[in-house]
């Protein structure tokens, strides 16, 4: 199935920039690849369907591009043609779960979770997203093994990494950093990751102190998925136990979005939030 990514979305656009610079219209450009109508060129520059480069050069020689723009054109379609594949996710996963992690790997251009319980699972090493997921095992399927859940869930990490990655901004209570899931050894190990992750520039990573006292709606957590679009509304996934829901309402992604921002005001700095978990790690240290 034809499926919209971010690779494929930036190419797309730049292909349409560069035809628009030349003065041709799709109609045009399908004529000069034999096509019987532009639908298909269309889908390229929606970012749907990865022309081969054949297509491409094809294009660019009609578009008249200079080799600066064929080197650009170049490197997109590179990012495009070795972009991951689909997270394989367990049977049974929810349908709303399953559009969070489409959105994750293919459209978001930026994702905001309040995570007042747990670390959310773009953050979670192996051994701490094991231990979530036995604890929840009465929640799974029974045919559903726990390795395939975790592998997933590591599997949706990867557009965190790479020359364009997901940009993330976590609000995590103290809670989450005090609670050792998964046992001492666990905790320093997952403790240390979120040190690591934080220094990266595309995370930003902010703690929530008791002293906060209450904060939000303070019923769970909530995702916001930003897309790339200036005037597109963020999605709001909402998770609960054994299941999730999507507020796509502009009024009430509205709230959503004005109650992360309201919180994100009562937390710690970004470097005050990692000298609070470096005092729990030296804590740990000397338990």
């Amino acid at each position: 199935m034809a499926v919209p990514t971010r690779c494929k979305k930036r190419l797309g656009s730049y292909l349409m920039a560069v035809r628009q610079r030349a003065g041709r219209t799709t109609a045009e450009a399908a004529v000069e690849l034999k096509q019987d109508s532009p639908s298909t060129m269309n889908r390229y520059e929606a970012g749907e369907v990865l022309p081969n480069w054949g297509t491409v050069r094809t294009l660019l020689d009609y578009y008249g591009a200079t080799k600066a723009e064929r080197d650009q054109a170049s490197r997109l379609w590179d990012d495009a043609r070795v972009e991951p594949r689909s997270v394989r996710l367990p049977s049974m996963v929810p349908k709303a779960f399953r559009k969070l992690v489409n959105a994750e790997q293919r459209e978001a251009v930026q994702e905001r979770v309040l995570a007042p319980y747990v670390l959310p699972a773009l953050l979670q090493t192996e051994r701490y997203a094991r231990a979530l997921v036995q604890a929840a095992h009465r929640f799974y399927n029974p045919a559903t093994r726990q390795g395939d859940v975790v592998a997933a869930r590591m599997k949706r990490q990867k557009p965190l990494e790479g020359p364009d990655p997901l940009a993330l901004h976590v609000l995590i209570d103290e809670a989450v950093v005090q609670r050792k899931i998964g046992g001492p050894d666990v905790h320093r190990e997952q403790l240390a990751r979120l040190l690591l992750v934080a220094e990266k520039p595309n995370i930003t990573l902010q703690v929530i102190t008791f002293g906060v006292g209450a904060y939000g709606t303070m019923n769970g957590s909530c995702v916001i998925v930003d897309y790339p679009e200036p005037d597109a509304v963020p999605g709001v996934y909402l998770e609960y136990p054994a299941g999730g829901a999507w507020v796509e309402d502009p009024e009430d992604v509205q709230r959503f979005t004005n109650m992360f921002d309201d919180v994100s005001a009562l937390a710690l700095s970004p470097a005050d939030s990692t000298d609070l978990i470096h005092r729990q790690l030296r804590e740990l240290a000397g338990a």
